[in-house]
């Protein structure tokens, strides 16, 4: 490998080009390229760290995560009536597996790496580990194709072309690259599909939750409606609360499809009070969401498990959602895509070191390895996801009273929370 390009400065993409750097080795030309202008601030929601902070400890950045993120120790479901579905101890759950230690998700101090973040915080944090000049911004891809050299040429907005040796796909659910690998393949497989529901979500300075309950992930469940509040780590030490709505809204999403969909902060804050208060969730929840003070909204979309993952004469790959987008009902997106940067770095680690034949069997390996535990995630993401916002209230505390009661949550849980690679 000479050159290698890294479509996304998202987490998935400078979290590969992390582990490129790691386990494949600097003297590799890395360049990160995104069309934003800036990586920004104050964007997005917070995200969910376990088996993704596993894999970053391992990478030399167990301590920042610590010192950024917000340790989780519970998860916490009830209804409205403030009855209780699940109680699950995560800390304790992590700590009784028998691939804890091994794994790194219970590190050598003995804390359970199982935190939540800023996503913004959580970008700049791996941005910070890379050298200067690995960042390229305001290059948006518009194309690639094979060259006749071996390597791939990817084509940029501002008229610009550029060969790699390897071109990686970590942008995003609508990724370009995929479009590119599934020219001609897959028709209308490469575009991801709406799933029915539709999510609201705001943040606000922390405080504003009960007290001793940083720590905690709270569920409530009311007719027709799911919501979450948790505490995240942010950027300087700040802490953010945050709440999360979903309700199923079927149909096609068409234009609504963007963040926001067009509507001002004050416009969908404003909804999704009115939904949370149809929904009779706490008061307490309710006054969360009138202060915050950034808010978005979003249809939830995945991408058909097991179509290709790589290509463009075996010089081009995906990872992330630019893979396998999944629905974020067990906050695994972001943990799955650090994985595939870990195991797409190992394996093309053993590419460089001459034992693997080629690079496209690298990358064969790699997908091969990867596809069907974030199929499964994605599945049983996508069953969750209906259950909490589909099902009659009958059923649907019964099968979170069952799944309780058998380990079958824990399970799930687990499933996601520790490291496949």
């Amino acid at each position: 490998l000479g050159r290698v390009g890294i479509i996304g400065a998202g987490p998935a993409g400078l979290a590969q080009a992390i582990a490129i750097r790691r386990l494949v080795g600097a003297d590799v030309e890395l360049v990160v390229i995104d069309k934003s202008d800036q990586l920004r601030p104050a964007l997005g929601g917070g995200v969910q760290l376990n088996s993704g902070a596993a894999v970053l400890a391992r990478l030399g950045l167990g301590a920042a995560v610590k010192r950024v993120g917000q340790p989780i120790s519970r998860v916490h479901a009830r209804t409205v009536d403030h009855t209780t579905l699940l109680d699950l101890d995560l800390a304790g759950a992590i700590r009784q597996h028998p691939r804890a230690a091994e794994s790194g998700i219970v590190d050598r101090d003995g804390d359970v790496l199982a935190v939540t973040m800023m996503r913004d915080a959580l970008q700049a944090m791996l941005a910070s580990a890379l050298p200067a000049g690995t960042i390229a911004l305001e290059r948006e891809l518009v194309g690639a194709r094979a060259a006749r050299s071996g390597r791939v040429l990817a084509s940029f907005a501002d008229g610009s072309d550029d060969e790699f040796d390897l071109l990686i796909g970590a942008d995003g659910i609508r990724s370009v690259l995929r479009g590119e690998l599934a020219r001609g393949a897959l028709g209308g497989l490469a575009a991801p599909l709406y799933t029915g529901l539709r999510i609201r979500w705001g943040v606000a300075p922390a405080g504003l939750r009960p007290p001793n309950s940083q720590a905690e992930l709270h569920q409530w469940f009311g007719p027709g409606a799911y919501c979450l509040t948790a505490t995240y780590g942010g950027l300087a030490g700040e802490k953010f609360d945050q709440v999360v709505l979903v309700r199923a809204e079927p149909g096609t999403e068409g234009e609504r499809s963007g963040v926001n969909a067009g509507w001002s902060t004050s416009d969908v804050r404003e909804s999704m009070v009115r939904d949370l208060t149809a929904a009779a969730m706490p008061e307490h929840v309710l006054e969360l969401a009138r202060r915050c003070e950034r808010c978005f909204e979003l249809g939830s979309y995945q991408h058909v498990p097991f179509t290709p993952w790589s290509g463009l004469g075996g010089a081009a790959v995906l990872v992330g959602d630019a893979a396998h987008a999944m629905p974020p009902f067990l906050g695994q997106g972001t943990n799955q895509a650090i994985q595939d940067a870990y195991c797409l770095a190992l394996h093309l680690a053993a590419y460089q070191r001459g034992q693997v034949p080629s690079l496209a069997d690298a990358l064969g390996a790699y997908a091969a390895e990867r596809q069907l535990p974030t199929a499964r995630l994605a599945l049983n993401s996508r069953v969750l996801g209906f259950v909490e916002t589909s099902l009659p209230e009958l059923a649907r505390d019964s099968f979170f009273r069952f799944t309780s009661a058998t380990g079958i949550a824990r399970t799930v849980f687990l499933d996601g929370a520790i490291p496949k690679v």
